[in-house]
């Protein structure tokens, strides 16, 4: 009986001269296993880009979502005289340049300065929301109830994952939010 290699040698000189195609045409296990191994790596470095592919991504719905948190936030915790709890809320860039000692007087002098309008202090929606990886600005759009609205630029950093007020750039000390509007 011949071997192994003879056999196969007389097989494919069979289906040659039979007119069938080649077996050397046909795909092998082997190579249907290296083209699957190919593929594979090949999804897996897209699948890499897609997510890492940086700055040029669209924001997540979870990102502005979490913006707005933060604006609305930044205006309802001043009537509920929890202006103080919102300090962890800022980058530290922003606390280093704004003790929380001087962020609690600056609450409570704009409290002072809302008077009996204090309590109808309320946040409304955010404008304008822009984000650039990292960063984002936004409009924050309050109102004094039954009054009048009004709106100021804020600025916003992610952090290890969580968004952050982060300071104006054109403003210093304290002051965080540039008013585009007065009440």
């Amino acid at each position: 009986m011949p071997g192994r290699p003879e056999r196969r040698r007389r097989q494919r000189a069979a289906v040659n001269a039979g007119g069938a195609a080649s077996t050397s045409t046909l795909i092998r296990p082997r190579e249907l296993l290296i083209a699957a191994i190919a593929g594979g790596g090949l999804l897996a470095m897209l699948a890499v880009f897609l997510i890492f592919r940086g700055g040029d991504q669209t924001p997540s719905k979870a990102d502005e979502q979490a913006i707005e948190a933060l604006s609305r936030e930044s205006i309802d915790s001043l009537p509920r005289g929890e202006w103080p709890s919102l300090y962890d809320s800022f980058t530290p860039e922003f606390q280093q340049r704004c003790p929380r000692a001087e962020f609690e007087a600056a609450g409570e002098a704009g409290a002072r300065e809302q008077g009996d309008k204090l309590p109808l202090l309320r946040f409304v929606r955010v404008e304008d929301v822009a984000i650039q990886g990292e960063t984002a600005t936004a409009t924050i759009v309050g109102e004094i109830t039954g009054e009048s609205e009004y709106k100021v630029r804020a600025s916003f950093q992610k952090l290890e994952g969580t968004w952050k007020l982060a300071p104006a750039a054109s403003l210093g000390g304290c002051a965080a939010f540039d008013r585009v509007a007065q009440p």
